[in-house]
């Protein structure tokens, strides 16, 4: 009886086991699910094409010897945060916005060539719409108080810039003066950013952009793109670790997290080179507002398999799956050069050597003190901190993508967006405590006390003194 039932209990154990091991979680399968069919329709929602990146204000400008013609594209969500006005779609601007959208502009904008400054005119706004998204723009008109027949023509701008730090300005040189956003007739010329509110053009128009420009573009997008450092980031928490039961148990060898690390970099390199070759080569324009809402997904996702496994091995899944979406919101930036399918070429290979040059910076940065603390007991503490850190930073931005409302967070995160270095550099510091507190710890530990020397023990005699006796003794 006792053996029978002792059996019993083995083969139900036995089969517990095998359902948990090749059955995932219902949780983890649905948002696999979910994630996958969102990153499709991403895929097949059609857009118009566009030229310029949604989410972010183009300035058009046909320069001349004297003159510049063209216009200011800025996104009404922004622009209504920065400057506090209203820009209603269906009535346009009234005309005391106007007034204030003009004095706004004159106060963030200024011109001046080598011989003096350029007057700045502004035109009556409009609202557009540009990538599929509401847009108020407003015709501009720089003219020279000193007319050369060579200059460089040096931009200052600050639009939106000071209230969103992570608000990015990308100027655009034209073959025409209407200021219009159309990938056959503008070049990007440089961006404005946190970092970067001065920018100087020659007069002369340009032949081309440059591979080293192409590439330093590839890097900045990636180091200035806070979702695509916490994307990587979250998947790179783990590395060190084995996943086990739906939990992540001890830590790997320092040759197996090193390889880890190296398969989830490459599987995410493969995803985005992917997308951005066929994205870039076939001229799809994939949809500006649902696609970055799937990249603030894909950074959740990754920032809850920080936290539990959705699946073994499922950082390499998700940094491939992932990475195809990612890649699609590179190509947006790398549509904003024009020229034919050689130039196209050119560009495509300098900007993704730009994006795995600043990706190996972010390895660089973060993996080193992710290894020294998987080494101590206080490491799946900090991954616990920074996954669920990362997690609310993601369902945040999910929230305004999706909406185009504000959160509470909002300052947190362009505080974080105009300084993400301070990241790695926080937990470098978090590291090296870890370290010192460990060796402290092994050095003012208990000692053990030294064995006693045979030699220096005394001999105990087994023999009864009795029979030690001599007899003289005895008597």
């Amino acid at each position: 009886m006792n053996s029978r039932h002792s059996r019993h209990s083995r083969n139900s154990r036995h089969s517990r086991n095998t359902r948990t091991r090749h059955r995932p979680p219902l949780p983890a399968r649905v948002l696999l699910c979910l994630l996958a069919a969102a990153a499709l329709l991403v895929g097949a929602a059609p857009a118009p094409a566009s030229a310029h990146t949604p989410g972010a204000t183009a300035l058009v400008l046909g320069v001349g010897p004297d003159r510049a013609d063209g216009a200011l594209h800025m996104p009404v969500d922004q622009l209504e945060q920065a400057s506090g006005l209203s820009f209603p779609e269906p009535s346009g601007t009234t005309p005391e916005a106007a007034s204030r959208l003009t004095e706004y502009i004159q106060d963030r904008m200024r011109a001046r060539g080598t011989q003096g400054p350029w007057h700045i005119t502004t035109g009556t706004p409009r609202t557009s719409e540009l990538g599929g998204e509401p847009y108020v723009t407003v015709p501009l008109t720089l003219l020279a108080l000193m007319p050369v027949d060579r200059d460089t023509l040096t931009l200052n701008c600050d639009v939106v810039l000071r209230e969103v730090v992570s608000h990015d300005v990308h100027v655009y040189r034209s073959s025409t003066s209407d200021g219009a956003v159309e990938a056959s007739r503008i070049q990007l010329a440089g961006t404005f950013n946190y970092a970067n509110e001065t920018l100087t053009l020659p007069v002369e128009t340009e032949s081309g952009q440059g591979f080293a420009d192409t590439v330093t573009m590839g890097m900045v997008h990636v180091l200035e793109g806070l979702d695509h450092l916490l994307f990587l980031a979250m998947l790179l928490l783990p590395a060190p670790l084995v996943a086990g039961a739906r939990r992540w148990g001890g830590t790997r060898r320092a040759r197996s997290a090193l390889a880890r690390t190296l398969q989830v970099v490459t599987a995410f390199t493969v995803g985005h080179s992917v997308s951005l070759a066929v994205v870039t080569l076939s001229g799809a324009s994939p949809g500006g507002r649902l696609l970055e809402t799937v990249i603030a997904l894909s950074v959740a996702a990754s920032a809850v398999h920080a936290l539990r496994p959705l699946v073994r091995g499922g950082e390499v899944l998700l940094a491939g799956s992932f990475g195809l979406v990612h890649g699609m919101a590179f190509a947006g930036l790398l549509r904003e050069f024009g020229g034919g399918v050689g130039g196209a070429v050119r560009d495509l290979v300098a900007f993704n050597l730009g994006v795995e040059l600043a990706q190996l910076l972010v390895v660089a940065a973060v993996v080193p003190s992710l290894f020294v603390l998987s080494a101590g007991p206080r490491y799946h503490l900090v991954r616990r901190v920074a996954a669920t850190a990362g997690l609310v930073a993601a369902l945040a931005w999910a929230v305004e993508r999706a909406t185009g409302l504000t959160t509470p967070l909002r300052p947190a995160l362009d505080a974080v967006s105009a300084a993400p270095e301070t990241l790695a550099l926080a937990l470098a510091v978090v590291a090296a405590l870890d370290l010192l507190l460990r060796r402290r710890t092994r050095a003012g530990g208990p000692r053990r006390p030294a064995a006693p020397s045979v030699s220096a023990s005394p001999v105990v005699s087994s023999t009864p003194a009795s029979l030690n006796r001599s007899p003289a003794d005895a008597s």
